[in-house]
């Protein structure tokens, strides 16, 4: 298959300051690139933090900023118990950053919605933009809207993000179900949103997560991951990152078997999720997680079109 595992890239057990290293979002600079993780504290509650990686060479890192570049909300807004990176971009010599912020709940788990922020120092200090939520539950969608993909294109920003449809009691514990939506803005910050699913499910039970989009050559691409609603924490139904194809960024046909599948063994032999695909130097790389939804760090894979 065309992606080349270059391996673990950063492992949290050595050398940091919690557990994770969730959701990796990168933000290509001249000199490094800039990968903003969610790391969990000792309470279980997440926060972003910055590592740079060489420019010339993403395998390895050059730096592992040690304080937060985002930190929790006030208590009693939506991000209280915890933010986790996006996507990020910049425009008009500013950095952006769209992030996910979560509450703990009573009947189910949690509740997630979505936030921006912005940055003036190339995404080392974060301030949010509003202390509440640019896209939450609403009357047509009444559980969760998070972890977009962002691209300004065609004069539109456009997103495709995580929306909850139920929680699902599996053997007595809930568990959440998403699809893939799409929206779009004229300024970036509100959003319309559109009723149709990007993906089309392969059972009924399928959730979705992480939607990462390129356009390329006039199409397209998303790399996203997907799992079972049962058995999914290491075990049969665990996310497995695979791939979709649109002309229109709304009408996507998926190619299951262009994604990256588990190893052997080792970091990610039991889970592949959350990825992100950037290019630098006119190559393509994805970083993503791999067992225990990013407990054992984050890795890399190139592109190589000789396969």
């Amino acid at each position: 298959m065309p992606w080349n595992k270059l391996g673990r890239v950063f492992d949290p057990d050595i050398d940091w300051l919690g557990s994770h290293a969730q959701v990796p979002t990168t933000l290509v600079l001249d000199e490094v690139v800039r990968v903003f993780i969610s790391t969990r504290n000792a309470s279980g509650k997440s926060l972003c933090y910055a590592i740079d990686l060489d420019r010339q060479d993403p395998s390895r890192v050059v730096q592992r900023h040690r304080d937060p570049c985002l930190g929790f909300g006030r208590p009693g807004t939506f991000d209280d118990d915890g933010v986790m990176p996006s996507y990020a971009l910049q425009r008009d010599g500013k950095t952006y950053l769209y992030y996910s912020g979560w509450n703990q709940r009573v009947t189910v788990p949690y509740h997630n919605s979505m936030g921006i922020a912005v940055s003036t120092d190339e995404g080392l200090h974060f301030e949010k933009l509003y202390e509440g939520p640019i896209m939450d539950r609403t009357a047509t969608e009444p559980y969760v809207a998070v972890t977009p993909t962002v691209l300004f294109d065609e004069g539109l920003w456009k997103m495709w993000y995580v929306s909850g449809i139920s929680w699902l009691n599996v053997q007595g514990h809930y568990e959440p179900l998403y699809v893939i939506k799409y929206a779009d803005s004229k300024d970036g910050v509100n959003f319309t949103r559109y009723p149709e699913h990007c993906l089309e499910s392969r059972f009924a039970t399928e959730a979705f997560s992480r939607p990462n989009v390129i356009k390329e050559d006039g199409l397209y691409k998303m790399w996203f991951c997907s799992r079972a609603s049962e058995d999914y924490r290491n075990g049969a139904g665990s996310y497995r990152i695979r791939y979709a194809e649109s002309k229109d960024g709304r009408n996507w046909t998926r190619f299951d078997d262009d994604g990256i599948p588990p190893s052997q063994e080792g970091w990610d032999s039991l889970m592949t999720c959350y990825p992100f695909v950037f290019q630098v130097d006119g190559k393509k790389y994805m970083l993503y997680n791999g067992n225990r939804f990013g407990t054992t760090g984050f890795g890399l894979a190139i592109w190589s079109d000789d396969e």
